[in-house]
């Protein structure tokens, strides 16, 4: 989609010391809060079909009015008419006369320059389309190709992820080492948690893979986080108190996983503490269905349950394994220390 194009210009300007993302049209200004997407079946794959036609970026470019929309589309006017009334109806779209103008929530399909703005929804999306061709994934074990912008619109839907369970986390994570003074978040994406460790007066950086480390750059460039990009099963560069991880071990597989926890170990000091927050199988409702999603839009990910994570755990030379559920979520904490230098074997 070419910038040029849209119809409204995207200003970031400061609240009362907030950041907040706005677009303008020539008649409107819409504050571009993000919202929860709660859509049945109907709804999302409507939004799959008019993003895969073209119906949506006629909406957010030149067309006006529905003839437009099914010229610029390639589509039959009935089926730009009921897609627009249906945009329109789904809160994507505004009468506006006799044309229509695109809502907040629409501001994920139109630009992918900050990820804050853009939301769940495109990722839904792209994890749709996976969902649609799961079959084929069964068979091989390959899932398809990820699309061009796979990554910022992965990073905008965990930018997405509400203030009280990013407090939870890093609150659950802190107690388990409460004296650490640096740590590392671990495919930290967006940067919510380290953004979160760093209020409380911690040394953080993230570490994740380069092309969301680059994603990361403008975003986070004027907070006290540093970046490094990494494999982490690989390697995790660096010395920290504690190693942070969100989420991250059902997108791994088990071998990645084991890998991982001996990095995790390396990077540690002495003394310093792994924390994983994840949905365990055997103790998290929708953990099942959760591992089908992994099924879906993974090579290898995976729910794993508790004696799953010990022996990991236990393998890579951690003692002191230990679950917790994490207050007020449906989430929980698996830990290990890495023994101080004082400690016997």
């Amino acid at each position: 989609m070419d910038a040029h194009r849209h119809k409204y210009n995207l200003n970031v300007i400061s609240v009362r010391g907030r950041t907040e993302i706005r677009f303008t049209s020539s008649k409107y200004v819409f504050p571009a809060a993000v919202p929860g997407f709660g859509m049945d079946h109907r709804a999302l794959l409507l939004l799959r079909a008019a993003r895969e036609t073209g119906v949506i970026e006629a909406c957010v470019t030149n067309a006006e009015t529905v003839e437009e929309v099914a010229e610029e589309a390639d589509v039959t006017e009935r089926a730009a008419r009921i897609s627009v009334d249906a945009l329109v109806d789904l809160g994507f779209l505004e009468r506006m006369g006799s044309g229509f103008e695109p809502t907040n929530k629409m501001l994920g399909f139109i630009t992918k320059t900050d990820v804050r703005s853009i939301g769940r929804l495109p990722h839904e999306l792209d994890c749709l389309d996976r969902w649609l061709d799961l079959p084929e994934t069964m068979r091989t074990g390959e899932p398809p190709e990820k699309p061009a912008n796979w990554t910022r619109n992965a990073l905008g839907a965990m930018a997405a992820v509400d203030e009280s369970t990013v407090r939870a986390f890093v609150t659950a994570a802190i107690h388990e080492k409460p004296d650490a003074e640096t740590v590392v978040d671990v495919g930290g994406g967006p940067g919510l948690f380290a953004r979160e460790f760093a209020r409380r007066g911690y040394d953080v950086t993230v570490v994740d893979t380069p092309d969301v480390i680059e994603a990361d750059e403008p975003l986070l460039e004027h907070e006290p986080v540093s970046l490094r990009g990494a494999d982490v099963t690989e390697e995790l560069p660096g010395q920290y108190d504690l190693v942070f991880c969100s989420r991250l071990a059902h997108t791994l597989s088990p071998e990645e996983n084991r890998a991982f926890m001996r990095n995790a170990l390396d990077a540690l000091e002495p003394g310093g503490t792994l924390v994983h927050i994840d949905q365990l199988r055997d103790r998290a409702d929708g953990a099942a269905m959760l591992a089908a999603h992994m099924l879906a839009q993974t090579d290898g990910g995976e729910t794993y349950t508790e004696a799953e994570f010990g022996e990991w755990f236990g393998d890579a030379g951690f003692h002191h394994p230990r679950v917790e559920d994490v207050p007020g979520t449906d989430y929980q904490l698996v830990a290990g220390d890495k023994r101080d230098s004082s400690e016997g074997a």
